[in-house]
């Protein structure tokens, strides 16, 4: 349709190519963007994942080979009681499950360089809500502060001298007053 000048409407003739069209099969509906993988790229795709995965893994593992140790020290300082609680926790499991107790010791010797962290965040752990508890309680019932003792005797010379406590007349006092008497 073209607007003339005169505001008058005039249909125009669809033009139509001299050569046709070809829109391929799969590109005549698409709306949206797709990502499609063919099967052999797919299976590679997921093997070169999965390798740089072990990879990545294997590295952490180094570096935490060599870091553990520090880190169980440091869960040593941090809180000693974690480290006793999970000695203690071998033993019980060691007594009551024999077999899963083995295991667990043999996983705690050979996976020291997982155990160990486990224990220091476990350290950090408790210190953290430790303070939490503490800032808690110091909020509840707030800080305490220094205070001097006094003996409780007094001097030979000093007596307690009280301000003279005016009595309320009688006709002050109303029913209210009289509920508590």
């Amino acid at each position: 349709m073209e607007t003339l000048g005169n505001g008058e409407i005039r249909n125009l003739p669809l033009k139509v190519p001299p050569f046709p069209i070809y829109i391929p099969h799969h590109m005549a509906n698409r709306n949206t963007a797709q990502f499609k993988i063919d099967g052999f790229l797919g299976v590679l795709l997921l093997v070169g994942f999965f390798i740089a995965i072990f990879f990545i893994l294997q590295g952490v593992m180094f570096v935490l080979r060599w870091v553990a140790p520090a880190l169980l020290i440091a869960a040593l300082i941090i809180d000693h009681k974690v480290v006793i609680d999970y000695g203690k926790w071998l033993i019980q499991k060691l007594k009551s499950n024999p077999l899963f107790g083995i295991g667990a010791i043999l996983f705690t010797v050979l996976g020291y360089m997982l155990v160990f962290p486990y224990l220091f965040a476990k350290a950090l752990f408790k210190r953290k809500m430790k303070d939490v508890r503490k800032g808690f309680e110091e909020r509840q019932q707030g800080e305490l502060i220094d205070y001097e003792e006094i003996s409780s005797k007094p001097r030979k010379n000093e007596t307690l001298e009280l301000p003279r406590l005016e009595k309320m007349e009688k006709k002050q006092r109303n029913d209210y007053d009289n509920m508590f008497d």
